[in-house]
């Protein structure tokens, strides 16, 4: 596995240096990498998604949840620096598991307040890699971006600062069933919708695309988020031509489906990720957006913006709380993850973590 920059996600050449060779300190001298780097692997993740599509509540949630995938399959996790574990402790873990509140949004990067500007480090110890099994330290590095920097209003001034999403193994693209305007009308009046925000995730995912180019393409996770809002769907009465132009849909018996995959959890912690579950997951998330007349995302995927070079993506479903918040609070019933795990798995089943 490559050892890579991790404020960068660029690759380094020398794997054994201590040094980034892309950034520098306060100083003007190389920047100095985190304890342990020499020789490591990275596995490097960049989240994107419109603002109010739920990433910070995301990235609060599945790290909690990758600690416990990786004790469970016997190895250990810390944060590897001081600024990972604080800002996770101050900004992700104590607002949401200690005070049951709502995250703030992610301040914009031109804000003194950013702290996403500093990626979050992750050692999840050793694995046997290669054909002889030796063992290599592995860090796993996580980027936000506020969706203001993602967007159309000044986005040029900002698009040097984004190139890191080029270098990712993998990007996580929330995208918010609300900012649909089909699921919206479907669930108006049963759902609240003052969270939701203004701008389109299609404009939102198009920047993201101009970024890449036309060669750059990591392994995009296309990720429908607060997917139980989505299945509200199951609780509500509508008619059973409720659909696309010439679909007959009774939304009901297709969010009440208990054979679909979006009626289950993902893969267990102890065992492999399970790529056939995946695959009918993928299916049915991109049938569902068909039938929603949400088709824009995974248009823009199927045709590059640039060059001819094809992107590699899939389509995921997640909830990070399990239920919908109420007046900055979540739900009396705790937090129940659904799904958030997979986008991650899926990267390391194909980084060959755990598999």
């Amino acid at each position: 596995m490559l050892t890579k920059c991790p404020y960068t996600f660029r690759a380094i050449r020398n794997p054994n240096s201590n040094v980034s060779p892309y950034v520098k300190d306060e100083n003007g001298q190389p920047r100095q990498l985190p304890q342990g780097w020499a020789g490591s692997g990275t596995i490097t993740i960049a989240m994107a998604g419109a603002r109010s599509s739920g990433k910070s509540l995301y990235m609060a949630v599945v790290i909690k949840l990758l600690k416990r995938l990786v004790i469970t399959k016997g190895h250990t996790f810390r944060p590897a620096n001081a600024y990972t574990e604080r800002t996770y402790r101050e900004h992700y873990e104590e607002p949401l598991f200690e005070n049951m509140g709502i995250l703030p949004p992610t301040p914009p990067s031109a804000q003194k307040d950013a702290y996403q500007r500093e990626p979050l480090i992750f050692d999840i110890g050793a694995y046997p890699r290669g054909p002889r099994g030796d063992l290599q330290k592995i860090f796993v590095v996580f980027r936000d971006v506020a969706g203001e920097d993602l967007k159309a209003e000044g986005f040029e001034s900002r698009r040097e600062s984004l190139s890191f999403f080029g270098f990712a193994d993998q990007v996580i693209f929330l995208y918010d069933p609300m900012a649909v305007p089909r699921i919206r009308d479907l669930l108006a009046g049963t759902v609240s919708t003052h969270e939701v925000g203004a701008d389109d995730p299609a404009d939102v995912l198009r920047n993201l695309l101009s970024v890449l180019g036309p060669s750059q393409r990591p392994f995009i996770a296309l990720t429908l988020s607060k997917f139980d809002t989505l299945q509200n769907l199951e609780n509500i009465s509508l008619p059973s031509f409720d659909g696309a132009p010439g679909r007959n849909i009774n939304w009901q018996r297709v969010m009440g489906n208990k054979g679909a995959r979006f009626s289950h959890e993902g893969s267990d912690l102890d065992g492999p990720f399970d790529l056939a579950d995946h695959s009918l997951l993928n299916a049915e998330v991109k049938s569902l957006l068909e039938c929603l007349e949400a088709t824009e995302l995974t248009n823009q995927m199927r045709i590059p913006l640039f060059g001819e070079k094809p992107y590699l993506y899939s389509c995921f479903a997640v909830s990070a709380l399990g239920d919908s918040p109420a007046s900055g609070k979540i739900s009396r019933s705790g937090i129940a993850p659904f799904r958030c795990l997979d986008p991650i798995r899926h990267c390391l089943h194909y980084m060959r973590v755990f598999e």
